[in-house]
């Protein structure tokens, strides 16, 4: 693997100055791929409805799948696009306490490639009222600042995914020109 740019360590004393971290040696590991999809100068956003947040496609990497294999599985899955990888650069840690989880998410660029096809949301995803839109460039910072997520994972994901646009802002602008 080579080497990444941290683009942001999220911890619960981002929400809580005074909160206390657990023994970290005790968290469990999870690797995530996730990253920006952009298909004519707009970006793919879920909208996590139930939780009152959005979320940029992605999600944990199966056992012998690479960084690019599972965010290309991932797209598909969310958004029902095929895609190219441009970037693969960054990566995020997040020191979940209340999970006792440490998350490393490796984070891409990637363009749609063909045709939009359907989704196939998994039942959790479902339940939280996962609901794609397509955001323009200069939209994404409105929406993302609008998010008040009522849950404890999705103050993390607001924090992460902000961080994830603002690393890629140039490229973006880049290839909204294209």
């Amino acid at each position: 693997m080579k080497n990444k740019t941290l683009i942001r360590e999220i911890a619960d004393t981002d929400f809580d100055p005074k909160h206390q971290m657990g023994n970290l040696d005790k968290y469990g590991i999870r690797r995530a791929s996730r990253g920006i999809l952009v298909n004519r100068g707009k970006i793919a956003l879920l909208n996590v409805t139930k939780f009152n947040y959005h979320k940029l496609p992605g999600g944990g990497l199966e056992p012998n799948e690479s960084i690019a294999e599972a965010f290309k599985r991932e797209a598909l899955e969310e958004t029902g696009c095929q895609c190219e990888i441009l970037d693969q650069s960054g990566v995020i840690i997040e020191w979940r306490d209340q999970f006792k989880l440490l998350q490393i998410s490796y984070v891409l660029l990637a363009k749609v490639k063909g045709k939009i096809g359907q989704n196939r949301l998994e039942q959790g995803e479902i339940d939280e009222g996962f609901k794609l839109e397509w955001v323009p460039l200069d939209k994404i910072d409105k929406v993302l600042n609008e998010d008040n997520p009522t849950n404890y994972e999705g103050r993390f994901i607001k924090i992460r995914d902000k961080s994830i646009i603002e690393f890629y802002r140039n490229k973006l602008r880049k290839l909204e020109g294209q």
